[in-house]
């Protein structure tokens, strides 16, 4: 994918979320800029269930829509309130979306890589020498702070077999978010609704 490519798939995304709950926005501070979508999340955790689904040893998000279950104790499901901010950028050496994230507390502090491994349930799932290649901390290209990095093992080969993909970012997101408590079925259906208005339908 070439940057310009990524940039027409990008405005293509801003444009299609500006009438969902969960807008992206560009952010240009420094070309070629980066999407960045802010959201807050009632989350559910619960105690560690080796029976929990696991795409490629990562757990999905167990996410709780309803803030009014209260915590009961005792490995009972408690909800939290956490701010998630994402980030999508261009790899140039690979020529590929790329995901950062932080996860924050409602106070402000952001979780360090064990806590959000825990939030996103990934201690209890991925074997402790594994767990950096589910999800690691490094330094934001543009911001040159710690952001927490999703790493989908081959990114490159998912772009390259979306040949039939109207907007290879969106599939990304789709393919890899879920697992990083981000859900884009709205944003799938505004931008289905957007390509539809342009053709007519």
């Amino acid at each position: 994918m070439k940057l310009s490519e990524f940039t027409l798939y990008c405005d293509q995304l801003v444009h299609a979320s500006r009438n969902c709950a969960d807008r992206w926005r560009w952010v240009r501070e420094k070309e070629p800029g980066y999407l960045c979508l802010e959201t807050v999340r009632h989350v559910r955790s619960t105690e560690s269930n080796p029976q929990t689904e696991v795409l490629e040893g990562m757990a999905e998000l167990d996410v709780e829509d309803d803030p009014c279950l209260a915590a009961v104790g005792g490995g009972q499901p408690t909800a939290r309130m956490l701010a998630f901010e994402y980030h999508v950028l261009y790899c140039e050496s690979y020529e590929v979306p790329t995901l950062l994230f932080n996860i924050y507390e409602e106070g402000g502090a952001r979780l360090n890589l064990e806590e959000a491994w825990e939030v996103l349930q990934i201690s209890g799932c991925v074997p402790p020498d594994e767990r950096y290649s589910a999800i690691t901390m490094v330094h934001h290209p543009v911001l040159y702070r710690p952001y927490l990095k999703l790493h989908p093992c081959k990114t490159a080969e998912l772009i390259g077999s979306l040949s039939g993909s109207t907007n290879p970012v969106l599939s990304f997101l789709t393919t890899y978010a879920p697992y990083v408590n981000l859900e884009q079925d709205e944003l799938a259906r505004a931008l289905q609704s957007d390509g539809k208005k342009e053709t007519g339908e």
